[in-house]
C-alpha cells in the first residue's frame, strides 16, 4: 500500500534532473549511423532511404548529404560490376566450349575495367596455365613476355610507392592500372592496389562532404540571384555552423551582404539651416553738455559725471553692450587751448549670431525602418600587417649579429696589471694636473724608442688600409720591401670580397745593430671572398734609420 502511493507521487511530480524518456522516433543522428553501416555492408539503397528520412528531419545536414552521395556512387559500382560479373559468366561459357582466344579477350578487358577481380584472375591463371603447358616455340615466346610484363610491373610497383609517399593516391592508382595491364596476376601490384584503394575511400568520404557543401552553396546563391536574402542567408549560416572554414561558403556570405546593402534606401539629406535673424542695435546715448571752462583751472582733476538717465536705460537694454570706461580728463595749463570735454558714447555691440548645426553633425538615417546588416555579413576589420620597412630593418639587425658573433677577433692576451697606486698624503697647495690627449702606449711598443714606435704604427695603419681598400699603390707605399709580384699575391684573396678587415698585432720589438726588427700577427676577416677564411699570419718587419729617420727596408720574411 505504501509502495503503490509513492509510486504515484512520484509520477505525479517527476524529477526534473532525470532524463527525458527515450523517444521512438530516431533522430538524425542515429539515421545516418545505420545508413554508414549499410554502405558498409554494400546496401546503397538502404543507406539512400535512411539519409532521405534524416534530410526530412535535418534539412540542412552535409553528413545527410555526403551519404546519398557516397550511396549512389556504390550503386553506380555494384551496377558496373554486375555487368562485369554477366561478361565473365559468357567466359567461362567460352572456355567450357573450347574458345580460349574469346574467353582470354574477354577475361583480360574485365580485369582492365575491373582489376583485381578474384573470378577474372582466377579464370586467367587457368588460361594462362593451358598455353604454358605446350612446349612448343609459342610457349616459350609467352615465357619471355611474361618476364618482360614482371619486370614492367616491377617500375610500376616502384611508381605507386613513390606517388603514395607523396601523398598522391590517385597518381599511384593510375601507375597500378598501367602495371596490371601488363601483368594482371602481379601478387605486389594487387596488394598495392587493395592498399589505395582502401586510401581513396577515406579521401573520397571527405570528397562527398566537400561535394554536398558545394552543392549547398551553389542553391543558396541561386536563392539569391532570385532575391530572398533571408533563405540564401539561412542556408549559408546552417553551412557555416557545420563547416566554419568554407571558403565557398564564406565568398557567398559576402555576395549576400552585398545584396543586402544594396537593398538598403539612400538616407534623406539634410535641410538647410536657415539663418538666424539679425538683433535690432541698442540706442545710443546722448552726448552730455561740455563743462565751462573755468573747471579746469581747479587744482583738482574734476570727477566724472554719472551718466544720465537715458544712458543707464541704454545700458540696462536687453542686448547688454559694452560701455567704454571714461577716462579721467588731464589737467592743462589755463593758457593752454583744448578741445570740449565730451561724455563717451555707448555703443551696443551686437551680440554673435548662433552657428548653424553642421552637415556632418546631422545623424544619417534610413528614411525607411530598415535593420542593419547581420553580423555574418558585416565586413571584419582588416588586420593590419607588420610594416616591410620594420621586417628589413630586424633582418639587416639579425643579419650583422651574426656576421660580428661569427668573425670575432680572436681573445687578446691579458693586459698586464699595473703597480698598485701607493697614496700620497694631500698636500696644502694643490697642483692642477691636465689630462694627457693621448693615452700612453701598451704592449711591446711601450718600452720602445719613441721614433721607433712612431714610424712602426704609421707603417702598419698604412699597411692595414691598402689590404683594406685592396689598394695596389698605397700597398707598395705602405710596404716598399715587397715584390710587385708578392704584393699581387698577397692582394689576390681580397679580390670580389664584400667586407675586409685587417688586425696587425705587433709581438715584439727586437733591437739589433742598427736597425730594429717587428714581429707582426696579421688576421684577416674577408666577406664574400674567393677562397676560404685565411688563418693568422706573422711577418717579419726590419726598419733601419736612413736620413734622420726609421723606414721600413727590404730583408722582411713572412
Amino acid at each position: 500500500m505504501y509502495c503503490s502511493g509513492a509510486t504515484a507521487r512520484q509520477a505525479a511530480s517527476p524529477n526534473p534532473f532525470s532524463p527525458p524518456p527515450p523517444s521512438a522516433e530516431p533522430t538524425a543522428a542515429q539515421l545516418l549511423l545505420v545508413a554508414e553501416e549499410c554502405l558498409v555492408r554494400g546496401q546503397p539503397d538502404k543507406a539512400i532511404e535512411l539519409a532521405a528520412r534524416a534530410l526530412a528531419l535535418k534539412p540542412e545536414s552535409l553528413e545527410a548529404n555526403a551519404v546519398v552521395d557516397r550511396a549512389r556512387r556504390l550503386g553506380a559500382r555494384q551496377r558496373r560490376r554486375g555487368r562485369q560479373e554477366e561478361r565473365l559468366k559468357e567466359a567461362q561459357a567460352l572456355t567450357d566450349a573450347g574458345d580460349a582466344a574469346g574467353a582470354e579477350k574477354l577475361v583480360t578487358s574485365i580485369l582492365k575495367r575491373m582489376p583485381g577481380h578474384p573470378g577474372a584472375l582466377a579464370l586467367f591463371a587457368r588460361l594462362k596455365g593451358r598455353r604454358l603447358e605446350h612446349g612448343d616455340a609459342e610457349a616459350e615466346a609467352e615465357r619471355e613476355l611474361a618476364r618482360l610484363a614482371q619486370g614492367q610491373a616491377q617500375r610500376a610497383a616502384e611508381a605507386a610507392r613513390a606517388a603514395r609517399r607523396a601523398g598522391w593516391d590517385r597518381k599511384a592508382m593510375l601507375a597500378l592500372r598501367r602495371g596490371l595491364r601488363l601483368a594482371p596476376d602481379d601478387a605486389d601490384l594487387l596488394a598495392l592496389l587493395r592498399e589505395t584503394e582502401h586510401a581513396l575511400g577515406e579521401q573520397d568520404r571527405a570528397g562527398a562532404r566537400r561535394r554536398a557543401a558545394n552543392t549547398q552553396v551553389r542553391a543558396a546563391l541561386d536563392t539569391l540571384k532570385e532575391g530572398r536574402l533571408e533563405e540564401s542567408l539561412a542556408s549559408l549560416r546552417s553551412l557555416l555552423r557545420q563547416d566554419p572554414d568554407h571558403a565557398r561558403a564564406q565568398a557567398a556570405i559576402q555576395e549576400v551582404r552585398r545584396a543586402w546593402l544594396a537593398r538598403l534606401p539612400l538616407p534623406a539629406p539634410a535641410p538647410p539651416s536657415a539663418p538666424s535673424p539679425a538683433r535690432p542695435r541698442a540706442p545710443v546715448a546722448a552726448p552730455a553738455p561740455t563743462a565751462p571752462p573755468a573747471a579746469a583751472t581747479s587744482a583738482a582733476p574734476p570727477r566724472p559725471t554719472p551718466p544720465t538717465p537715458a544712458a543707464r536705460t541704454a545700458v540696462a537694454s536687453p542686448p547688454v553692450p559694452r560701455v567704454a570706461a571714461p577716462s579721467p580728463p588731464v589737467a592743462q595749463a589755463p593758457n593752454a587751448s583744448r578741445p570740449p570735454l565730451t561724455r563717451p558714447r555707448l555703443v551696443a555691440v551686437p551680440s554673435p549670431p548662433t552657428p548653424a548645426p553642421r552637415l556632418h553633425e546631422v545623424p544619417r538615417r534610413p528614411a525607411t525602418g530598415a535593420v542593419s546588416p547581420p553580423p555574418e555579413i558585416v565586413l571584419r576589420r582588416p588586420r593590419r600587417g607588420t610594416p616591410l620597412l620594420l621586417v628589413l630593418t630586424s633582418a639587416a639587425l639579425v643579419i650583422g649579429l651574426v656576421i660580428a658573433v661569427t668573425n670575432r677577433p680572436p681573445n687578446r692576451p691579458p693586459k698586464p696589471s699595473a703597480p698598485a697606486a701607493v697614496p700620497v698624503a694631500p698636500s696644502a697647495s694643490p697642483i692642477a694636473t691636465a689630462p694627457s690627449a693621448t693615452a700612453p702606449p701598451e704592449g711591446p711598443l711601450a718600452a720602445a724608442d719613441p721614433d721607433v714606435r712612431e714610424a712602426v704604427e704609421t707603417t702598419l695603419a698604412a699597411y692595414a688600409r691598402a689590404l683594406e681598400t685592396q689598394d695596389a699603390v698605397m700597398l707598395a707605399r705602405a710596404r716598399p720591401d715587397l715584390t710587385g709580384a708578392e704584393r699581387e699575391r698577397l692582394l689576390a684573396p681580397y679580390r670580389g670580397a664584400i667586407n675586409v678587415a685587417t688586425d696587425l698585432r705587433v709581438l715584439d720589438v727586437i733591437p739589433s745593430r742598427g736597425a730594429v726588427v717587428v714581429p707582426v700577427r696579421r688576421t684577416d676577416t674577408i666577406i664574400g671572398g674567393r677562397g676560404a677564411p685565411p688563418a693568422p699570419v706573422e711577418e717579419t718587419l726590419r726598419f733601419e734609420r736612413r736620413d734622420g729617420a726609421w723606414r721600413l727596408v727590404a730583408g722582411s720574411a713572412r
